[in-house]
């Protein structure tokens, strides 16, 4: 094993031939400007510094192009104990931590990337990152993780920065790079196999497989197809990364508990998953169906209580209602029926032809959840249960749920509150720092990690970490 700040050079340009050619040619022109220009300066400089200025600006662009091209002649990746710092020169500079490396080993290049008029190919395909000098001596990297780079895309989505998963280089040594990897990283055999078989525990050791993402034994609702869900879901804003790579299923007539601290990206998720925030990578699928690809007649199948009540408060309850139901194009006959059963199990018929802006933040939360189950959806979606009701509110809207549930429809609910979560809930999965550490029934959860007292030390256990230790599920 390499010491703590021990650093590898692997050159990636000196077998690079059509490349090197180039650049070699290119230096040849440049120096030859750089002399012309020189005895321009020398010869014109008394007759004014306008000219000067010119010279001085042309002179200082060749150096940049010069210095340019020496790093890319002088190319190579840098390999230390904690990551892998690849570099084709001042075109790409990419670190990539050694814990995301799941799988590493030698592949032909066919069919080859478009590269650029000195033979460089920067760029994304999909899921797939090119730093490529050249079609031979390829070393193809599959990450554990989802990484996000800066590199242009030849896809639909023509972003200037995305996702990857898979990373192909070049290296002119690739036999001592791959056991100079293998070596540093741990990797064994089969779990490099395992990498390139898309296998779910990609890149993990043995003693991290069980504590990444604990799942109970399959449920009766698990039987059917489900109602929602999320395929390798991430968010970034700018370089944070708000969810990474979050994957999960809820059924039918299934209550299933969204739990994390602030800031873990339950929100985030939840507003990717409803359609207010489009999600960097990733699928929803609601009902089979593509979230982001069928418009809005499937949205309506959701129905959305977010955290703090968005509604117009200058109208009263029934305007507001009247107005939802037609812009859920709903016959007027059954907005008029709807309105009035909700009206009467949130018990707010009195209060109906009085101006929102009037009421409490708690009667303003029973207008969100009016307005989420006037279109009557097969899904609903809470944000933060708790918020704002108090003790027989909270009471009611459990019942509320309940019935629901009991009539076939899917419950996605984040709550603080591990109590009700736990009373509630039928499975819980629980997000750390944007991923997803645990999913499945409580009980089967805390006996898988050994945990007694039921959700809320399981949750803690998973959410948090103790000075000194590695945090559990990391």
């Amino acid at each position: 094993m390499p010491g703590q700040h021990s650093k590898e050079f692997f050159t990636n340009t000196q077998k690079s031939t059509e490349t090197r050619q180039f650049l070699w040619a290119l230096v040849v022109i440049i120096s030859a400007e750089l002399l012309v220009v020189g005895t321009v300066v020398y010869i014109l400089l008394p007759k004014g510094w306008l000219l000067f200025l010119l010279i001085a600006v042309v002179l200082s662009l060749c150096i940049f192009i010069l210095n340019a091209i020496r790093l890319l002649l002088q190319s190579a990746h840098i390999l230390t104990d904690k990551e892998l710092y690849l570099r084709l020169g001042p075109r790409a500079k990419y670190r990539i931590p050694l814990s995301y490396i799941s799988g590493a080993k030698a592949v032909s290049l066919a069919p080859s990337p478009k590269a650029d008029m000195i033979g460089i190919s920067v760029l994304r395909d999909g899921d797939r990152l090119y730093v490529l000098s050249r079609k031979s001596d390829v070393i193809r990297l599959v990450l554990s993780n989802q990484l996000m780079v800066k590199a242009p895309s030849i896809g639909a989505y023509r972003g200037k920065q995305g996702l990857v998963k898979e990373i192909l280089i070049n290296v002119d040594e690739p036999e001592r790079f791959l056991q100079r990897l293998t070596e540093t990283t741990g990797l064994n055999e089969e779990f490099n196999q395992a990498a390139f078989d898309n296998s779910n525990i990609s890149g993990l050791t043995k003693e991290e497989i069980p504590l990444e993402l604990p799942v109970a034994p399959k449920t009766k609702e698990a039987d059917s197809s489900p109602s929602l869900e999320i395929k390798h879901l991430s968010k970034y804003y700018g370089d944070y990364l708000a969810v990474q790579d979050l994957s999960l299923k809820v059924f039918p007539g299934e209550i299933f508990g969204f739990l994390g601290s602030n800031g873990a990206g339950k929100t985030t998720t939840i507003r990717m998953m409803t359609g207010l925030l489009r999600p960097t990578a990733g699928t929803v699928l609601v009902q089979e169906n593509d979230l982001w690809r069928s418009g809005t007649a499937i949205r309506r199948r959701i129905g959305y209580i977010p955290d703090t009540p968005l509604i117009y408060e200058r109208l009263t309850l029934t305007e507001l209602l009247i107005m939802a139901g037609r812009l859920y194009s709903l016959p007027a006959d059954t907005t008029k029926k709807r309105m009035n059963e909700l009206l009467s199990i949130l018990d707010l018929q009195a209060w109906s032809d009085h101006m929102i802006v009037t009421y409490s933040m708690g009667m303003q939360r029973k207008v969100s959840v009016a307005l989420a189950l006037l279109p009557d959806p097969d899904i609903i979606v809470v944000d933060e249960l708790t918020n704002a009701f108090d003790a027989p509110t909270l009471a009611e809207i459990k019942d509320i749920l309940l019935n629901l549930k009991n009539q076939g429809k899917t419950i996605f609910l984040s709550t603080h509150v591990m109590d009700v979560a736990e009373k509630l809930c039928d499975r819980v999965g629980i997000i750390r720092q944007g991923r997803l550490v645990a999913l499945g029934a409580v009980d089967e959860l805390s006996k898988s990690l050994n945990v007694d007292g039921g959700l809320e030390p399981l949750f803690l256990k998973l959410v948090t970490t103790q000075p000194g230790e590695k945090g559990v599920g990391c």
